[in-house]
């Protein structure tokens, strides 16, 4: 029985519950009209695309201990590396791709092309031919070397060049940028030994500037992530020019960086002393400290010398109130270790007096290589007649006590601190007009190597010696290498004899090559004939200054660098004093 005779004659109890109509859904085929609307498509998210992977190198990289990476063929030895998964998809597509390229090969194409890459192919030592039973490396084509020779590179080597740019041009912001370039170089950015030392300087602001909120949470994230992430081998860390967030950063080294040995901190503001004593807790390798022109606290460099004075070898401090309670902190014998000791003074600040306890700072510091006092007005502290008799410094290899403005140091006081240093090298005394050449030519140190005895203030009246520099330039003219002596007033007689003890005896060291390399003989009174012999007599003379020498004629007082310029400076010398000798002869 069909649909519609049940439904014409059928009772009504007997046929079925009819259902409520429902709404007919629009069929919109392609040619709907503009009435019609068109279905909405789905978007398909698109896969992340992979890189490409690159080819295993067919060599290793072996460093040996003289820095040199040995790069070793590993051809027949390491296996090949498995090919990545692909799906039936992508296996239909491949193999559509190389019938295609079958079909493309069968058709003729340009002969000229054809040959060449046939004759390529035969070539000896050409891509997958055999030669001589060997298997050849493969060649990268000129486009894949030209454009991604930096994805190539070995590991090894790539990080001995970002070393080279490390060294000169520091850690930060290079490595930062070059991460960024692909993998590889994000992988070589990351190798610990190229963190090893770091100087971050504040390049967000102006000097003087305060930063913005914003930028200094930026900041504060990014030291964040530094520390902990490539700090966990830092040796040296520097930190310049921070007016606020010195206390967070120095608490973050202190707890990520366990083999810190070196802490520079040059005009920061705000530094505690508990974050010095954190760091000197936290960082046990650490032997060297530089506050220089740095706002700390009263109290803190007292503390840091109490707790970590006794493996400190390396201070570098500027003149303070708290300076005489730092100095009494080291006699104390804090700080027996102690090679280097270098305390300077602001610009703007104003000179201070300060008593220097030679004797008692000898025996505290016994092991004293370097003893720098720049700019500070110190005198000596009187020793009592019964007091014994110092050890010196028996390992002092450089003194400085240049100064601009006065000074009290004297013959005696320069024979106190220099009693037993045999090993000087480098003795500065700019500025220290009280000492004579006779009370230098009484020091024991054979062989001193670089003299500065310029005058760089008024001199005008100030009693200076008139003779005594041959006395310093026969003691000295087989070891000098530098020599200072600016504004000094010795006679023309006196210095036509300094200078020729030069040719005398021409210094040199172990290989008796000439020593004398730079000299300084602006505003003396040397005469035309004595630089020409010196200049004659000293063939290694890299930098001669003769400026404002008013017995040189016009044009030659100035300052010449280098072999050539000297030899030019010689030259017009000797056409000068020949034009003079004539000009004589005629009168």
């Amino acid at each position: 029985m069909d649909e519609e005779s049940t439904g014409s004659g059928g009772a009504p109890d007997s046929q079925p519950k009819s259902r409520p109509p429902q709404k007919r859904k629009r069929e919109v085929s392609g040619d709907a009209g503009p009435s019609g609307r068109a279905p909405k498509e789905k978007k398909r998210k698109k896969k992340p695309r992979r890189a490409p992977r690159t080819p295993a190198p067919h060599y290793f990289v072996h460093e040996t201990d003289n820095d040199m990476l040995l790069i070793i063929s590993n051809v027949g030895e390491a296996p090949e590396r498995p090919l990545r998964k692909t799906s039936r998809r992508k296996k239909g597509k491949a193999k559509q791709k190389k019938q295609q390229q079958k079909s493309s090969k069968k058709q003729p194409t340009n002969r000229g092309k054809s040959t060449k890459r046939g004759s390529l192919a035969k070539e000896p030592g050409s891509v997958g031919v055999p030669e001589g039973g060997r298997e050849v490396l493969p060649v990268a084509s000129q486009s894949a070397t030209g454009s991604s020779w930096g994805e190539r590179l070995p590991v090894e080597i790539l990080v001995q060049i970002f070393q080279a740019v490390v060294a000169s041009d520091g850690a930060v912001p290079f490595l930062c940028r070059v991460s960024r370039v692909c993998r590889l170089w994000y992988g070589a950015a990351s190798n610990p030994v190229l963190w090893q030392k770091v100087s971050i300087g504040h390049c967000w602001v102006a000097p003087g500037k305060r930063l913005p909120a914003v930028a200094e949470k930026k900041v504060l994230g990014t030291m964040e992530w530094l520390v902990p992430n490539r700090f966990s081998h830092l040796r040296e860390f520097s930190l310049c020019h921070w007016k606020s967030l010195v206390p967070v950063v120095l608490k973050a080294i202190g707890s990520s960086c366990p083999f810190l040995s070196s802490l520079k901190l040059s005009h920061c503001n705000g530094v505690t002393t508990e974050s010095l004593c954190a760091m000197a807790e936290s960082c046990p390798h650490l032997e060297s400290l530089n506050l220089q022109n740095s706002q700390t606290d009263s109290s803190a460099m007292l503390s840091f010398l109490e707790a970590a004075g006794s493996r400190l070898r390396h201070l570098w401090l500027t003149y303070s109130s708290r300076m005489s309670a730092i100095i009494g902190v080291i006699l104390n014998g804090s700080c027996p270790e102690l090679q280097l000791l270098e305390v300077n003074t602001e610009l703007k600040q104003s000179p201070h007096h300060f008593q220097l306890p030679i004797e008692q700072l000898q025996a505290a510091c016994p092991k004293l290589q370097v003893l720098r006092l720049l700019n500070v007005i110190c005198y000596p502290k009187s020793v009592p007649s019964s007091a014994p008799q110092s050890p010196g410094f028996p390992h002092l290899e450089e003194l400085c006590l240049a100064t601009t403005s006065f000074s009290f140091v004297d013959n005696n006081m320069l024979r106190r601190i220099l009693c037993a240093s045999s090993r000087l090298r480098v003795l500065d005394l700019r500025g220290c007009f009280r000492v004579t050449p006779k009370g230098m030519e009484l020091l024991p140190c054979p062989d001193l190597e670089q003299l500065y005895l310029g005058l760089y203030c008024s001199a005008i009246h100030l009693h200076l010696p008139l003779e005594g520099c041959p006395l310093i330039t026969r003691k000295w003219n087989h070891s000098l290498r530098e020599l200072d002596l600016t504004g000094q007033s010795f006679s023309e007689a006196d210095l036509e004899e300094a200078m020729a003890a030069f040719g005398q005896k021409p210094g040199g060291g172990a290989e008796g090559e000439p020593g004398l390399r730079s000299l300084s003989l602006t505003g003396t009174k040397v005469t035309l004939n004595t630089v020409i012999s010196l200049i004659a007599s000293c063939p290694a003379l890299l930098s001669l200054n003769l400026s404002s020498c008013r017995h040189l004629p016009r044009g030659m007082k100035k300052a010449y660098r280098g072999q050539e310029e000297i030899r030019r400076c010689l030259q017009q010398l000797l056409s000068s004093s020949e034009g003079s000798a004539g000009l004589d002869s005629t009168t």
